[in-house]
Order: C-alpha cells, then sequence, then structure tokens
C-alpha cells in the first residue's frame, strides 16, 4: 500500500476535538489527532483538523485545498466531524438523517452526503484510504449520554436533530468505509470510569485559589488526547484494515505520570482588572450608553463568544443564549451575557425593568438564569472559569425569584415558578446607604451591609443579564441616582 515507496502519510481531518492548540489554560487543550503518531510506525501524520469546523464549513478553508492536493495513492485519510455541524447556523449546519446518496442544499445539507462527496470520494479518487471517525461524546455530569453529549440533538429553530455517531456508522456501513467508534469507546470508558475520574482527560481553563477550575467537557487535555488516541489505534488494530500494519506493537496506553504532565507549567492565575474605558473598546457586542454589552464567566471558551448575542431594539436590549450546547449559567459559577453599567460604589439609586421571555431552548435547566443583577466585578468578554463573586439580583435562577452569592455561596431567597415563553416579570434594585432592596414581580425583600466590596472596592455593576438557553427583552428600563452613600 506504499504506492511510490515512500512512507505513507495519515491525514487527519475534523475539528477540534482533533485539531492542535497553542492556549494557556492551567490543563491546556489537545485534539487526540495530535496524539495519534505515538500509535503508528512507519507513517507520517499530517493533521490539518481545525477548531470550529464542521464537515461543511471545513471546505472553505485553505488546509482542505491543502488536503487535496496532498493526497497520493496509499496514504490514509482519518476523517473526525460531527461536534460543529451539529450547530443549528447555514455555515455549519448539517442533516444527520439523509443517507448519503441525498445530497439537500443548505440546512438540509446531509451530513453523510457532505462526509461521502468532499473527503470519502476525495481520498479514493486519489488513491487513498478514508477511514471515518465518530465524535468522541462530551463529558456529562450525570453520566447521561442519551443526548446531546452523545451527539443525539434535538430538532429545533427549523433544523433537525438527530444521531450524529450514527450516521457516520450507517455511512460506513453503506459505502464500505472503515469506521472507528470512538463515540462508543469514550462513552463507555466515561461511564466505567465515573464523571470525576473521566475529567481527569479534559481541559481544565483555570484555577481559583489553587483548585482547578473551568472544566471543558468537550475539549481533551494531552493525558486525554493520549488516551483517545490509544483507543483510537486499538480499533483500527482490531479491525484488520490496511492501517492495521502501520500500528505500533504493543500498545501502551499512557501511564498516570502523563497526567501530571499535561499541566502547564507556566499558568498563573489570573489577576481582576477594574473597569476602565480603555478596555471597554475591545467588547464586541454594544455599547447601547449608558450600557456597555459583554459575555463572562464560565461560557465554555472564547470561541464560543457570539454564541451569545445583545442587541439594542430601540430603547429595549434583547440578550439571548440559543446555541446547540447550553452555555454558562448562574449557580455554582457565574457565565452570562450582560448590558451593564458601571456605579460608583457611594452611589444611591433605583434601577427597574421588564423582562420578557422571548424563547427557551432544549438545554434550559437549573443554570438558567436571567434578571436584573447588582454585583462586585466585572470582565471585558473574558472567559473565566469558576466566577463566583458576590452579587444581588431579582428575575430568574434555579427556580428563585430574589438570589444571591456572597463568599462564594449561591443562595436563593425567594421561590419561583419560571414562567416560560411569552412570560413577564418586573424586576427592580434600590440601593439606600447600606439598604439594598430586591424586587420581582411584588415580592421584595431587604438586605442589610451586604459585601459588595470584595473584589473592586470602587465601583458597582448593574446588569441586565441572561444565560444558556433562554432570550430575553429587557424593557421600560429605568435608573435614577437617588443621592450619595458611604460604604460601612
Amino acid at each position: 500500500m506504499k504506492g511510490d515507496n515512500r512512507a505513507p502519510k495519515v491525514y487527519v481531518v475534523g475539528d477540534s476535538t482533533l485539531s492542535a492548540f497553542s492556549d494557556n489554560y492551567y490543563l491546556p487543550r489537545y485534539g487526540y489527532g495530535t496524539q495519534l503518531g505515538r500509535y503508528l510506525a512507519g507513517a507520517e501524520v499530517v493533521n490539518l483538523a481545525l477548531s470550529g469546523r464542521s464537515s461543511k464549513s471545513f471546505l472553505s478553508e485553505p488546509e482542505y485545498a491543502e488536503l487535496k492536493a496532498g493526497l497520493r495513492p496509499g496514504d490514509f485519510l482519518v476523517i473526525g466531524f460531527g461536534h460543529n455541524d451539529e450547530k443549528k447556523e447555514p455555515e455549519r449546519y448539517t442533516n444527520p438523517n439523509p443517507p448519503y446518496t441525498q445530497r439537500g442544499e443548505g440546512r438540509g445539507t446531509g451530513f453523510a452526503a457532505c462526509l461521502y462527496d468532499n473527503y470519502v470520494c476525495v481520498a479514493r479518487e486519489r488513491g487513498a484510504i478514508p477511514i471515518l471517525c465518530t465524535p468522541i461524546v462530551r463529558l456529562s455530569p450525570e453520566d447521561d449520554y442519551s443526548g446531546v453529549c452523545g451527539h443525539i440533538t434535538p430538532s429545533g429553530g427549523g433544523y433537525d436533530g438527530g444521531d450524529y455517531a450514527a450516521a457516520v456508522r450507517r455511512l460506513g456501513r453503506d459505502a464500505g468505509v472503515e469506521v472507528v467508534d470512538l463515540t462508543s469507546a469514550t462513552m463507555a470508558a466515561y461511564l466505567r470510569e465515573g464523571h470525576e475520574r473521566a475529567s481527569r482527560r479534559h481541559a481544565w481553563a483555570g484555577t481559583l485559589h489553587g483548585v482547578p477550575v473551568g472544566l471543558d467537557g468537550t475539549h481533551l487535555n494531552k493525558f486525554g488526547a493520549a488516551l483517545v488516541a490509544y483507543e483510537w489505534a486499538c480499533a483500527v488494530a482490531a479491525g484488520g484494515g490496511p492501517l492495521a500494519a502501520y500500528i505500533a506493537s504493543p500498545l501502551v496506553p499512557p501511564d498516570e505520570d502523563e497526567y501530571k504532565e499535561a499541566v502547564n507549567a507556566a499558568y498563573r492565575e489570573p489577576q481582576y482588572l477594574p473597569f476602565t474605558e480603555e478596555r471597554a473598546r475591545s467588547l464586541t457586542f454594544g455599547p447601547f450608553p449608558p450600557w456597555y454589552a459583554s459575555v463572562m464567566g464560565a461560557f465554555g471558551g472564547s470561541e464560543h463568544l457570539r454564541e451569545f448575542s445583545l442587541s439594542a431594539e430601540g430603547e429595549d436590549i434583547v440578550i439571548s443564549n440559543m446555541s446547540v450546547v447550553p452555555r454558562g449559567g448562574i449557580g455554582g459559577e457565574d457565565g452570562f451575557a450582560a448590558a451593564f453599567m458601571p456605579l460608583p460604589a457611594d452611589v444611591n439609586f433605583t434601577a427597574s425593568a421588564e423582562c420578557e421571555v422571548l424563547a427557551v431552548g432544549d438545554g434550559f435547566d437549573g443554570r438558567s438564569a436571567f434578571g436584573l443583577m447588582l454585583r462586585d466585578d466585572i470582565y471585558c468578554d473574558e472567559f473565566l472559569p469558576g466566577l463566583n463573586s458576590n452579587f444581588v439580583a431579582a428575575g430568574y435562577a434555579g427556580g428563585n425569584s430574589l438570589f444571591v452569592r456572597e463568599g462564594g455561596s449561591f443562595k436563593g431567597l425567594a421561590a419561583s415558578l419560571f414562567v416560560g415563553a411569552g412570560g413577564r416579570i418586573k424586576v427592580g434594585i434600590e440601593r439606600v446607604n447600606q439598604q439594598l432592596r430586591l424586587e420581582c414581580d411584588g415580592r421584595a425583600l431587604s438586605l442589610f451591609d451586604f459585601d459588595l466590596a470584595a473584589v473592586d472596592g470602587g465601583k458597582d455593576y448593574l446588569c441586565l443579564f441572561a444565560a444558556r438557553h433562554v432570550s430575553v427583552r429587557f424593557s421600560h428600563i429605568n435608573f435614577t441616582v437617588t443621592g450619595r452613600s458611604s460604604r460601612a
């Protein structure tokens, strides 16, 4: 199978779960494509995988042209898409349901047809051998892989959901292509290990007081990437296909020491930088004077920032997150989009708004939230895992209409039933000296001497916010300064 007597090349295409990264995480991201070479002998890996791409969007990249120009007889093409084909947006979405013989266009573009026409056929036309890989699972805190964590997506927004791993397996069977079922392999490993141990395979964005935070349930760290590459190599060897002749022997999995070695020795915990007008110039959304717009906290990584949206419609502000994979939330840590207003720490004020729920996604859960918040600190489009600084809020979060966090602990102060799409609630926050009064649809509560100086002693930040599969319109927004005070 060596064609012109050169060593074969193993080309790799796919998304971020296979690609190389360069980041400053505590446990940096590594795609498993970067680790395949350690389990191959006599073959060279050419990893062309790119973060954020689907089988459709990859076609417009220079790496796709490089693939077509480089493939030679006797080479191999490892194909690993699926994570981003699920994204319900026209640039990346492909439909998992049609057979590979049904092409479709636009939203109806078939996942199997896209893989077959643009990768399987391209390889075969050049005398190379394609190998399909089903996507690795996303780590589920509940060990539940029956839904999006197992790449089985719901329909919504005019897009069909379906089972992306099954689509790859079906294509392999129907078109006679070797399939490495990494969905089943990683699912079995995660269920065997349990969530806590399986999380050691994944990237962690940072630390908070030395404790890892910001678990990335999609992306692997170097240790996890090596484990998946090992599982891939075992499957290829067991399959007995042409590439099996190049699998190294014996196959030895990475040991526990490699987990320690995966930690970024250069990592340093970030320090809080107070808000300035200069920093505001880098913001992606807005401003909507007197409001600025930002996405902050634990929302999955900077590459997911545009899965949120913030816009002004006249005097109203609309904030949404309806991404395929729910992002952010309020609870143990914060991750949300907000229109925010910096306030001097010694100003008394009244603020109010009406919240209209425009849409609720299938991923709406106990961490989904929206409302009016007064908080201790603000971050300018920063991915900051473990964000759990002090705030008071009125709106909705986990069955609560009034809720706070102090000293790292989230606490609901008044229960509420979620109003659902089309529902409206009125929210308000008032400060009079050392008293903070919260109000949500007639429920009111006063707090005294609440600490909003633990991080940023000079300013507080008033936020209209939303997170995690909810879209909210904020209208009748009022803010009035009522005097000066001092913090006690």
